[in-house]
This record gives structure tokens, C-alpha cells and sequence, in this order.
């Protein structure tokens, strides 16, 4: 028997907007006697998890989803299988982006087996690229939409000619692993088209340590502020809500969505603390204040938003009473690259308990472990989570609830922007 763990990573253009996702997996194998032949069974795997258990818009929505293969996989017939099925369910296989891994032999057979996936219209990218000459047999082929380099392995020096040399034959680049916001810069300079990284989870610059907010951060600092505070009554935040009509509404809009599933309409906040209690109103307020912030791309707010929604969920896993403080670390773990300044900085202009504030800045304690494991996810590593003691089923089904969740409340922000 084996488990597979699966996760996402965004794909984002140059104006931070997310067109994609490449799916992360990982087996674990669960009996000692299971024998993985190579990396196939892992691909069927995702395949079968992600269409047919939870569904492909699911896990992605209507953006594209990057999904990795062996030569093997692609060259026999096992995901033609696969693609009978996915026909039956009406699905659209140009939503698949299917990744030729690095290290696979480009010869005849391979192109013979690509151009098969081309005629069922799928999209067809070269990973891990760091070299033109290795890829240049298969560009004459019209075979390749998209090329990924890697940032990390490829020579800088020789980066601009690489970028040259396939632009020319009119194929897309995405710049992978780009992890800071100067990486993101240099990248859009040379002209990539697309960037997968978390350059937009990170603050924009340096701040000196003196740095002052500019008004409008500093009022939602000070409105973040007031809600953070446990000791502050409704009557504290009423003026706060009844201030602005369009927080009120989008308040009400998220208790009233599918998210809760209310019998009967809730039509004012008095009600909506009674149904859902204040403290989960605290935390839709946050949410809603950090998406105000107009120059940050809406995939922050819904990384926030997931980490909060799988932190609260790993949390109550392990047996913590206080999931709303594993909820409200996942949805500040953004904060410094929403408002461009170092968290330990802003922890000091929070109300926040000592043990919330070494999370955050430290990573220190039961909610530091927890959200670095949830963080280390993201990147397609799961050992922090099973250290924790967590099951690799109860892992999946954290994770793919937190999709679910995340999405639809993100759905309910965005149409009430």
C-alpha cells in the first residue's frame, strides 16, 4: 500500500496575476512489503487523485495545472488510459501543462509520443532547463510551448543569451525557483513571461528600521491592531465595521456563503457574532483589511488564507484547544510582504500574545512548528508535517479541505471587491 501527498505551487505573469499550478507529489509507502517500480506509479497516482477523487478545478480552479512525467509515462500507453477517462468527464486537456523532466532522453521515440499528446491538444514545457544546447534538437520539432529554467542552477552569466536563443523560436519562459522580489525584477528585465517562486510572499525592499508606513498601511495597522485585540469588546469594533459599508458587507457576504451553510440569512453583524462568535469574526475582518491593500497580488491573501485554514485544521489534529491561534498564525504569516516591512517590526505595533509573537518572528513553540511545517509543505516538503505525527491520509485531507475552504472564501472576496 502507498499514500501520496499532493500540493500546488503558483504560477504567476509579470503582473503577479495567477495563471497556474505546478502539483507537487510525494509517495510514502505504507507497507514494507510495496515495491515502487519507478516514478509512473506516482504519476498515476496524482492523476487518479486529483481528477477523479477531489477533481482538477478542485485543486486548481480555472487556472492550468503543471504536472511532471517520466519517460516512461509519456513514451507508453498508460496516460493515453488515462486520457479515455478524462474525456469521459468532459474534461479539457489543454488546462494540463505536461512537464518533459530534465534528465529524459530527447530522441525520436520521445517525439513520436509528444506529438500524440499535441493532437489531444495538451501543452508541453521543458523543465529545469539550464543549457540551450541540450534542448535544441526537440525546438525544431514544434513541439514545445513553454521552457522553465531554473534560477537556482542555471549561470547567470549566460542567462541573457539562453533567453535570447529561445525566444526566438517564439516559446514561452517561466523563471522557477525565484524566491525574492530582486530575483523577480531581474527576471521580468530579461523578459520571462511567467515566474514560480514565493518572490511574492516576501516584502518588496529593505526597510531601514526607522522606515515610517505610509497612511493608508499605517490606518489598516491601526484597524489590524484594535481587532487583534482579545481584549477588545464588540463595542470597540462596531465603529470600526459601521464605518465602512463595504467591510460590513463583505462581512456578512462570507457568513452567508456556502462556507457555513446557514439555514437562514444573517443581515447584521450583532447576528452574524452570534452565529459564528467573535473571534472567527476577528478573523474575517483581518483577512478582508490585508486584501484592501491594492499594489499586492490576490495570491497572497490566498496563501493566507489557506496557511491559516491548514494550520487551524493541523492544530485540532494534534489535539490543541486553541485552534483559533493556529488559524490567526497562518493568516499573519503574510503580513511583513503585505505591508513591506520586517515582522518584527510589526509584531511590535500588534496586540499579540507572547507566544503567538515567537511563532511569527522565531518560529519558536507548538505554533511555530506548526507553521513552519505548513510553510515547508508549500515547497513539496512534507517531513516537518510527519514529524509532527501526523498520518499521511489525515495530511491529504487537511490539505485538500483547506483548498476547498480557501477557494470559496476567496471566491466570495474577490466578486465583493
Amino acid at each position: 500500500m502507498s499514500e501520496l501527498l499532493v500540493g500546488r505551487q503558483p504560477i504567476l505573469n509579470s503582473y503577479k496575476e495567477t495563471i497556474g499550478y505546478e502539483l507537487l507529489y510525494r509517495a510514502l509507502l505504507t507497507d514494507t512489503n510495496a515495491v515502487f517500480k519507478d516514478g509512473n506509479t506516482a504519476t498515476s497516482q496524482i492523476f487518479a487523485n486529483t481528477l477523479f477523487e477531489m477533481g482538477l478545478d478542485a485543486i486548481v480552479g480555472p487556472q492550468l495545472a503543471f504536472i511532471n512525467f517520466t519517460r516512461d509515462f509519456l513514451v507508453k500507453d498508460d496516460l493515453i488510459q488515462l486520457l479515455t477517462a478524462i474525456r469521459s468527464e468532459n474534461f479539457d486537456p489543454r488546462k494540463i501543462i505536461l512537464e518533459v523532466l530534465e534528465d529524459i532522453t530527447l530522441d525520436n521515440e520521445l517525439f513520436q509520443a509528444l506529438h500524440k499528446f499535441k493532437k489531444k491538444n495538451f501543452l508541453i514545457a521543458l523543465d529545469d532547463v539550464i543549457s540551450f544546447d541540450k534542448i535544441a534538437p526537440i525546438l525544431g520539432q514544434g513541439l514545445v510551448d513553454l521552457i522553465k529554467i531554473d534560477m537556482l542552477a542555471v549561470n547567470r552569466s549566460d542567462l541573457p543569451e539562453l533567453v535570447n536563443s529561445i525566444k526566438q523560436h517564439g516559446i514561452l519562459l517561466l523563471a522557477e525557483k525565484v524566491e525574492t522580489p530582486q530575483d523577480f525584477s531581474t527576471c521580468l528585465d530579461l523578459g520571462f513571461d511567467l515566474f514560480q517562486g514565493y518572490f511574492f510572499s516576501k516584502p518588496e525592499t529593505i526597510i531601514n528600521k526607522n522606515k515610517k508606513l505610509d497612511v493608508s498601511r499605517l490606518s489598516l495597522m491601526r484597524s489590524l491592531a484594535a481587532t487583534m485585540d482579545t481584549q477588545t469588546s464588540f463595542h470597540v469594533l462596531d465603529p470600526i465595521i459601521s464605518q465602512d459599508v463595504g467591510l460590513s458587507y463583505k462581512l456578512l457576504r462570507l457568513v452567508n456563503s456556502g462556507y457555513y451553510s446557514l439555514t437562514d440569512q444573517v443581515k447584521s453583524i450583532q447576528q452574524a457574532i452570534s452565529m459564528i462568535g467573535l473571534q472567527q469574526l476577528r478573523s474575517w475582518m483581518m483577512l478582508l483589511m490585508m486584501a484592501t491593500v491594492d499594489d499586492k497580488p490576490h495570491e497572497l491573501t490566498a496563501v493566507a488564507l489557506q496557511r491559516a485554514k491548514m494550520c487551524e485544521m493541523l492544530g485540532k489534529a494534534l489535539g490543541e484547544r486553541q485552534a483559533e491561534s493556529y488559524f490567526l498564525i497562518g493568516l499573519l504569516s503574510v503580513l511583513d510582504a503585505i505591508m513591506d516591512l520586517p515582522m518584527v517590526q510589526l509584531v511590535e505595533r500588534l496586540s499579540l500574545t507572547a507566544e503567538i509573537t515567537e511563532a511569527l518572528i522565531y518560529r519558536k513553540g507548538k505554533l511555530g512548528l506548526a507553521l513552519s511545517a505548513v510553510i515547508a509543505t508549500e515547497g513539496g516538503d512534507w517531513d516537518p508535517v510527519l514529524q509532527l505525527g501526523i498520518k499521511p491520509h489525515v495530511w491529504r485531507n487537511i490539505y485538500f479541505e483547506s483548498v476547498k475552504s480557501s477557494t470559496l472564501i476567496m471566491n466570495e472576496v474577490l466578486a465583493a471587491q
